[in-house]
């Protein structure tokens, strides 16, 4: 499950750079280019993260850090605040913090002073957009078999947060479905992984199940059947090499040591592959650990 995580994820970013690289930050009225991902400079942060959401390297030399809210709290901004201090002090590049709230959202804090600092992000309401007239004219274009902007793959994906009669999730379902009549494969993927992610994001839990089901029946999503499968198999490998590595040990040297059983299922599949390959050789438990990090 955790190798199929992983394979959504990467399509979610690789297809978030596909859309958003080119000129489709002039939706949020950004003039700047995406140059990559910042998922590098994020993950070694210090604190919380597991909420916050994109942030990207742009073509200034600064970051972009984008939002994606359905509430308007305090406590919100603290959490933006502290993300972007300790990515300022960590990378020594300015930091921009654009918050896109949900059409539940009309109006929002978008400054906090805790004494020497002040701070600020810029908000983007989804509530400002028509999402029923959106998804008309979309549908029309796509049916027509029209070639669809930048501007047009964007406001697919933004529809289940724009200002709509539509209840949210079934505006997220007819997303997804209209996605999946786009002609051009590499928009198709794209459209889908970000509404997939914004699925996740903005969904009630109750209605997830249907949409994974609907999600499942998309190209996209036989694809990542297919890498989890895949990345099911090589983690089965793996665990049979554990499994067989310290059995054999055991048998040689007696009852393993806590670091060594640690260390042992920590190690991928090439080095364990090694260990077996190598036991009968070993003169002593130690020789084990040119081997183990």
């Amino acid at each position: 499950m955790a190798g199929k995580t992983k394979n959504i994820e990467d399509a979610i970013m690789k297809s978030i750079l596909d859309v958003f690289k080119e000129d489709a930050l002039k939706f949020f009225g950004i003039k700047s280019k995406i140059i990559t991902a910042a998922r590098t400079e994020s993950k070694n942060l210090q604190i919380d993260t597991s909420f916050m959401d994109y942030t990207f390297l742009l073509d200034d030399n600064s970051f972009l850090h984008l939002e994606f809210q359905t509430t308007n709290r305090k406590s919100d901004l603290s959490r933006f605040l502290a993300y972007d201090a300790v990515l300022y002090y960590k990378e020594n590049r300015p930091v921009n913090t654009i918050v896109v709230y949900s059409s539940n959202v009309k109006k929002a804090e978008t400054n906090i002073n805790i004494g020497s600092i002040k701070y600020s992000v810029s908000a983007f309401y989804m509530n400002d957009l028509n999402g029923d007239v959106k998804y008309e004219y979309l549908k029309h274009k796509i049916q027509a078999g029209d070639i669809l902007n930048s501007d047009d793959l964007l406001s697919l994906v933004f529809l289940p947060i724009m200002n709509s009669t539509e209840d949210k999730n079934e505006r997220i379902l007819e997303s997804i479905k209209l996605a999946k009549e786009i002609k051009n494969k590499k928009n198709q993927m794209n459209c889908l992984a970000l509404l997939y992610a914004f699925a996740e994001k903005f969904s009630d839990g109750s209605n997830m199940d249907k949409i994974k089901e609907v999600f499942g029946m998309t190209e996209l999503g036989r694809l990542l059947r297919e890498e989890g499968k895949e990345e099911g198999k090589k983690e089965g490998r793996r665990e049979e090499l554990i499994r067989t590595s310290t059995k054999l040990l055991t048998k040689k040297f007696g009852i393993l040591p806590d670091d060594i059983r640690t260390k042992i299922e920590n190690s991928d599949t090439t080095i364990l592959e090694i260990i077996v390959d190598e036991i009968l050789d070993f003169k002593k438990l130690e020789d084990i650990y040119k081997y183990l990090k």
